[in-house]
């Protein structure tokens, strides 16, 4: 059923496109096809270092927050710490995820 003022459906497909951050996606899919825990620095070195290490990390950080990956290490670089993430179970950790 379709809510909505006027003749114009509300369109999820086009919220779902709009809500999804691409690098999200491009995330997801590095950790899928490569099958090893990943650093935000190895994937912004994957993506050729199109985005900067920090806006991985965000994105990476969020997807943790929702469960859709998980750290798995954390190791000491240079006095930073540098954090592994692999995917987490197929499904996500957060109800506000879940349709029913």
């Amino acid at each position: 059923m379709t809510r909505g003022s006027g003749s114009n459906p509300f369109n999820w497909d086009a919220l779902i496109l709009l809500s999804v951050h691409p690098m999200k996606v491009e995330i997801i899919e590095a950790l899928q096809w490569i099958e090893v825990p990943l650093s935000p620095r190895e994937l912004d070195r994957i993506f050729d270092e199109e985005y900067g290490v920090s806006l991985v990390s965000y994105h990476m950080r969020t997807l943790a927050d929702v469960g859709v990956v998980e750290r798995v290490r954390q190791v000491s670089v240079r006095g930073a710490v540098q954090s592994f993430y692999t995917l987490a179970a197929k499904e996500p950790a957060s109800p506000s995820l879940h349709c029913e």
